[in-house]
């Protein structure tokens, strides 16, 4: 199964989880599903070879190389708003630690929020895929 295979059944599953009030799970495959889909991004899109990918995911944690890489590569499209998709993709980073690790019951409106905001991800890398141009990705 590719990887965009795998990000499109983790985006199904937020649906299914929500519907069956399966919470916590929610922003963990809604997270994941925006990682693996900047991983299909690297892997399609940006100037690396697969060496660099492997030595790069080997020096450090493999969702921070994957993130910076697609930043980077985004920052050749638009520097301002590679910045803000960072910014924007690492507080759903930390929402996906807190869903995951910490005792705390997440709301429904975090829940929608990080539905809503894979959403976002996956119309913004869309864009720069398809049209090789990007917008802030709160207006999206």
């Amino acid at each position: 199964m590719s990887i965009l295979q795998k990000s499109n059944e983790n985006f199904d599953a937020v649906d299914l989880l929500m519907d069956n009030n399966i919470n916590a799970p929610v922003i963990h495959c809604a997270y994941y599903s925006s990682l693996q889909l900047i991983i299909h991004f690297v892997y399609n899109y940006c100037s690396l070879t697969g060496e660099q990918i492997d030595a790069g995911t080997s020096n450090s944690g493999s969702h921070n190389f994957f993130i910076n890489a697609c930043v980077t590569e985004i920052r050749r499209i638009d520097s301002r708003n590679a910045s803000i998709f960072y910014t924007y993709f690492s507080q759903f980073k930390r929402k996906r630690r807190e869903a995951d690790y910490d005792e705390t019951i997440m709301s429904e409106q975090e829940l929608i929020g990080a539905k809503e905001r894979v959403i976002k991800i996956r119309k913004f890398i869309k864009l720069i895929e398809d049209e090789g141009r990007c917008e802030n990705i709160h207006n999206i």
